[in-house]
């Protein structure tokens, strides 16, 4: 699913004069440039505005032209159990510390697009490594993409890193009590809504859980004297609460069918220690409505580079569309540029931008690809400058 256009648009800083060089058609009357600009600088509603660069030698246009805004909330959903403590093939750290890095990469990079947030699994109470996850840090607005220009993380984005950081990693993996229970909460979110769930085994931990040895996770992963003749997930006097160790399948896509009903889809990412579960991974995000094509429906990772990549290209689908709804259409449309980081993309309607027939822009071809990479932090719409055409 594609959303409407989280776009930065910055409103240009010099004159009508000295910006187009001569050109002698004047700003469209009625300019609604005053009208739209935020009390607080840098904000308005979820837009970001103020933080382009724009000069003389940069984009041309005097009045800007708002775009319909509409960001995705995204919560990623983390798992912090204790296997996630384990080293990471090919590094010296954590699954989980590099899931941190991946993430901060990502949201420094597009976070500035979308609300977000994130809650982690199993819960911090820590009392029986079973409790429900909990909300680290609520679904909001990103910090302005002014960090990202300067590779640092804005207020937002530290926090989240340091709240990740402090959670540490321990207990079990506890889904669909955390997925049931941070519904509610998301439900009451305004604008469309996805969890990112990232883990790294089966979802466990249901008390109710009852299974034969081939669907107990300590058998299935050979510890010592689980075998096919000893069910290391019967409750005895001795482990009480080994139920627990029972995959919690069919508990965790219900999970995920009830976010569905609700219109939460939900994105399973699966790092190294989840293949041997992938048809439950499989199941949930088909009942997520975020099936890949191809024999896994999940986001199989097998390295820093590819969950960064993979978080990446979820964040990117999710916050940018090549199709930019305007919230008015200028009267003269052959004095409107676009703008990618005040790089100016030329009209052409194979590779670079065109008018849609509702007064919209589409972004075509090359251009749109670049647009979906999330390489792009901020598109410009400026009017008063004739369209520059390939």
């Amino acid at each position: 699913m594609r959303l409407a256009k989280f776009v930065a648009i910055a409103l240009a800083a010099w004159s009508w004069a000295l910006a187009c060089s001569g050109a002698e058609r004047p700003p469209f009357a009625g300019s609604v440039r005053a009208e739209r600009e935020p009390a607080e600088a840098g904000v308005a509603g979820g837009l970001q505005l103020g933080d382009a660069a724009v000069g003389p030698t940069g984009p041309c246009g005097d009045q800007r032209l708002p775009v319909v805004e509409n960001p995705p909330n995204l919560n990623f959903v983390i798992d912090h159990s204790a296997s996630m403590g384990d080293p990471l093939d090919g590094t010296t750290l954590s699954k989980y510390e590099n899931a941190r890095i991946a993430l901060s990469r990502v949201l420094r990079a597009v976070g500035h697009r979308v609300n977000y947030g994130a809650a982690v699994f199993p819960g911090l109470s820590d009392v029986t490594g079973c409790e429900a996850g909990e909300q680290l840090v609520q679904v909001g607005l990103g910090d302005p993409p002014s960090f990202a220009r300067e590779g640092k993380n804005g207020k937002k984005l530290a926090d989240l890193l340091e709240r990740l950081q402090i959670a540490g990693v321990k207990g079990g993996t506890p889904v669909s009590a955390t997925l049931v229970a941070l519904q509610a909460e998301m439900s009451r979110l305004v604008g469309t809504t996805y969890v990112v769930l990232v883990t790294d085994g089966a979802p466990n931990c249901n008390q109710e859980g009852q299974c034969d040895a081939d669907a107990c996770i300590p058998n299935i992963e050979g510890l010592a004297n689980c075998t096919a003749l000893v069910n290391c997930c019967t409750p005895s006097p001795e482990d009480p609460k080994a139920n627990l160790g029972c995959v919690d399948d069919q508990a965790s896509v219900d999970a995920v069918l009830a976010l569905a009903a609700a219109g939460i889809s939900t994105y399973v990412v699966g790092m190294p220690g989840s293949e041997a579960y992938a048809s439950v991974l499989d199941s949930m995000a088909v009942a997520g409505g975020t099936a890949r094509a191809g024999a896994l429906k999940y986001y199989a990772v097998s390295d820093t580079d590819a969950l960064e990549a993979a978080l990446r290209g979820i964040a990117a689908s999710l916050a940018i569309s090549c199709e930019i709804p305007l919230d008015y259409v200028p009267d003269d449309r052959s004095f409107v540029n676009v703008y990618f980081d005040d790089m100016l993309v030329q009209y052409d309607p194979k590779d670079g931008w065109e008018w849609t027939p509702d007064g919209g822009l589409s972004i075509r071809g090359e251009a749109c690809d670049r647009l979906g990479s999330g390489d792009v932090l901020e598109v410009q719409i400026l009017a008063g400058c004739p369209t520059e055409v390939k």
